[in-house]
């Protein structure tokens, strides 16, 4: 009869050690699952903190961390190759700048000599076009170096929007008629005052007109205007190589609806437009309506 409960015990005791094993056990797996789901998530970069309850549970966090070990090597590497071609890209634009400004002068003077024959002017005005092309390349590269530096910051602070687009639209006027474009614009006549850099408002408004001037046909509509605490300007003009499936992959770097290499386009404009307004804290995106191209540039109202 003793034996009989000595034994009845010493199972009940299994028992219970079996199942605080497993409670522990299932803590632990729990606590791997959380702390892999916070590296994961890029909420933590540290290595798996796992106690010493378990050989096997102590071989899979080691395992575990080697690879962690890996995969921060790997994205320091790859951060420090981003900001190296970065860096490498700003010096090159910048060394390109100054024989590129040569280049066209000189071609400037040739072309004002009144002794040229006419295929040697044809010659020397696609040679002129060629350079006015690298230029604007040359200056999107090192546009694109800047702005994705860290250490580009912009100092908000408030900005009348209406006298920017005014400026801006000035000098794309000769733009326009050359081109046949008819701007139909409406302007809030109040002036409106957001929060942003002049600066990085110019470059905005200029990408956006010159993707007009290469893209639009015939007219073009520009709508500024504001609510109760948001500015918002709306470019509209057709267009006829977009369609809604790619409509937002216009942001993206070097991208071009016309692929073809008689594109005037560098497909880098708007990806800067958009790189600027998220550093002023705006947003900016597009929508097509059947042929009919939509860019939005929304800015918070300054409080003053």
């Amino acid at each position: 009869m003793l034996y009989t409960i000595w034994i009845i015990y010493v199972l009940i005791f299994c028992i219970l050690f079996l199942l605080v094993y497993l409670f522990f056990i299932k803590l632990q797996i729990r606590n791997i699952t959380v702390q892999l789901r916070n590296y994961n998530d890029n909420r933590v970069h540290k290595k798996l903190d796992i106690p010493l309850l378990d050989k096997d549970f102590e071989d899979l966090a080691f395992t575990i961390n080697e690879h962690i070990d890996i995969s921060e090597k790997a994205k320091s590497f790859q951060r420090n190759s981003q900001e190296e071609l970065k860096k490498s890209i700003a010096d090159i634009s910048h060394d390109l700048r100054t024989p590129l400004t040569s280049i066209k002068g000189y071609v400037q003077m040739l072309l004002s000599s009144k002794t040229l024959e006419q295929r040697q002017r044809e010659y020397l005005e696609i040679v002129l076009r060629k350079s006015n092309s690298l230029e604007v390349l040359v200056s999107d590269f090192f546009q694109i170096s800047i702005v994705e530096s860290p250490e580009y910051k912009l100092e908000l602070q408030p900005v009348n929007i209406n006298s920017i687009l005014y400026e801006s639209l000035a000098d794309f006027y000769y733009n326009f008629t050359s081109n046949a474009i008819t701007p139909h614009i409406k302007i809030c006549q109040k002036n409106i005052s957001v929060m942003g850099d002049s600066s990085a408002i110019r470059r905005v408004l200029d990408n956006l007109l010159n993707n007009v001037v290469k893209h639009s046909q015939n007219c073009v509509y520009i709508n500024l205007s504001k609510d109760e605490n948001l500015a918002a300007l709306n470019i509209t003009n057709r267009v006829d190589k977009i369609n809604k499936d790619n409509v937002e992959l216009i942001f993206n770097r070097f991208y071009k609806a016309d692929n073809s290499r008689s594109s005037r386009s560098t497909g880098l404009g708007l990806y800067i437009a958009k790189s600027l307004m998220n550093k002023m804290g705006g947003n900016i995106h597009a929508r097509l309506n059947k042929d009919m191209l939509c860019i939005s540039c929304v800015w918070k109202l300054s409080k003053s």
